[in-house]
C-alpha cells in the first residue's frame, strides 16, 4: 500500500512536459518582449540640433538655405515611421507626429523656395527641380506602396541637389531679398499659429451654447401646446414706435426669449490627440529652429542693414527650448499640481511667434 502511494505521488511525464512547455512561453515572451523593447528604442530617438553646413568656396547665395532641407530631409527619410503598417514600429506614435510636423514645415520652406527664393520676378518661370520637389514632397506621407511616402520624397531630395549643384554652377537662381525674406517668415508665423491654436485646446475648450430652459412659474409640460386662441392683453402696453426723419418707422427689436439661454460647456481634446499636438508641433519648431540658423548666413547682408541680426538669434535660442522630452506628456487642468506639457510647449512657440512677427516689422521697414 505505501509503495502504490510512493509510485502515485511521484511527479509523471505530464508534469514534466507542462513545466517545459511553460518554460518555452515564457522564455518566448521574454524574448518578444526584448526585441519590441529594442526596436523600440532604436526607433524612438528624436533627431539633434546641427551645426550650419559649411559651405563651398566661393559660396553661392541660397546654398546653405538648400542645404539644410537636404539635411533635415535625410534624417526624416531615412527611417520614415508614419507609413509603417506593420509591428512592432506601427504601434508607436510619438515620433510619426514628430515627422509629420517636420513634414509640413519643411513644405513651407521648398514651397517659398519655388515661388519666390529661385525666382528673381514674379514673371519669370519656375524652377524645375524646385517645382518637382514641392510636388512630391507633397505626396501623402502615410501611403506605404505604389509608390511609398519615403520613394517619393528620396526623390524630392534629389531634385533639390539638382537644383544646389545648378547653384554652385551659377546655373540657377536664389534671391535673397526683403520681400522674399518676409513673406518667408509670414508662412512661418501662420503655421506657428495654427499649431498653438490646438496646443492651446488641451486643458479643454470653453464654449458656449443656447439651452433651452423652461420659466420657473410654468411647469414643465410633454411637447409644445399651441398658444390661446385670444391671449390677454398686456397690462402697460408698449408704446408705438417713433418715425424716423425719413418717414420709415425703425425696426423693433424683439424681446429675448425667457425660454432661451446661454451655458458653458467644456470640450476636452482625447489624450490621444492632445499627445500627437503635441509631437507635431515639437517637429515643426525643429525645422524652424535650423532655417532661421540658414536664413542667419544666406540672408546676412539684410539682417545686417537691418541691426536684426541679434533678433536671429534670440529667436533661435527660444525655439532652443521647444524641445524639451517628457517622459509622459501631462495634460494637467489650470491650478492643478500637474504639469500641462502643450501648455508649456504653446507659451514657447508662442514667445517665437511674436518675436518672428518683430523680425517681420523690422525687415519691412
Amino acid at each position: 500500500m505505501n509503495k502504490l502511494s510512493e509510485e502515485t505521488n511521484k511527479p509523471g511525464k505530464f508534469d514534466f512536459l507542462r513545466t517545459k512547455v511553460a518554460k518555452i512561453v515564457l522564455g518566448a515572451l521574454g524574448g518578444l518582449f526584448l526585441f519590441f523593447l529594442i526596436v523600440f528604442i532604436a526607433n524612438y530617438r528624436f533627431p539633434s540640433f546641427f551645426e550650419p553646413p559649411t559651405p563651398p568656396n566661393p559660396n553661392p547665395p541660397g546654398w546653405t538655405f538648400v542645404t539644410t532641407i537636404i539635411t533635415m530631409g535625410d534624417q526624416m527619410f531615412d527611417n520614415w515611421l508614419p507609413n509603417d503598417l506593420f509591428w512592432p514600429t506601427a504601434f508607436m506614435d510619438n515620433r510619426p507626429n514628430f515627422q509629420l510636423g517636420q513634414l509640413k514645415a519643411l513644405n513651407y520652406s521648398v514651397f517659398r523656395l519655388r515661388e519666390n527664393l529661385s525666382r528673381l520676378r514674379a514673371s519669370d518661370s519656375i524652377d524645375s527641380d524646385c517645382d518637382m520637389a514641392f510636388t512630391l514632397l507633397s505626396n501623402d506621407p502615410k501611403k506605404w506602396i505604389f509608390p511609398s511616402a519615403e520613394s517619393r520624397f528620396e526623390k524630392a531630395l534629389n531634385s533639390l541637389e539638382d537644383y544646389r549643384e545648378r547653384l554652385i554652377k551659377n546655373q540657377a537662381r536664389f534671391s535673397p531679398r526683403a520681400d522674399n525674406l518676409t513673406v518667408l517668415l509670414t508662412d512661418y508665423v501662420s503655421y506657428l499659429g495654427s499649431l498653438n491654436s490646438e496646443l492651446a485646446k488641451a486643458p479643454g475648450e470653453l464654449r458656449l451654447k443656447r439651452a433651452e430652459t423652461v420659466p420657473s412659474n410654468q411647469p414643465p409640460a410633454p411637447g409644445n401646446p399651441p398658444a390661446p386662441l385670444n391671449p390677454p392683453a398686456p397690462a402697460n402696453p408698449p408704446a408705438p414706435p417713433t418715425p424716423s426723419p425719413s418717414g420709415s418707422a425703425p425696426p423693433t427689436p424683439a424681446p429675448p426669449s425667457p425660454n432661451n439661454r446661454l451655458e458653458a460647456e467644456t470640450h476636452s481634446v482625447p489624450y490621444s490627440q492632445v499627445d500627437n499636438n503635441f509631437y507635431q508641433a515639437q517637429g515643426a519648431a525643429y525645422v524652424f529652429r535650423e532655417m532661421m540658423t540658414a536664413i542667419k548666413v544666406d540672408f546676412q547682408d539684410i539682417l545686417v542693414v537691418k541691426k536684426a541680426e541679434e533678433m536671429v538669434d534670440d529667436i533661435i535660442l527660444t525655439l532652443d527650448q521647444s524641445q524639451f522630452e517628457p517622459l509622459i506628456v501631462l495634460n494637467g487642468d489650470i491650478g492643478s499640481i500637474t504639469a500641462n506639457h502643450s501648455m508649456e510647449l504653446h507659451s514657447i512657440l508662442e514667445n517665437a511667434r511674436q518675436k518672428i512677427n518683430s523680425l517681420i516689422s523690422i525687415i519691412s521697414q
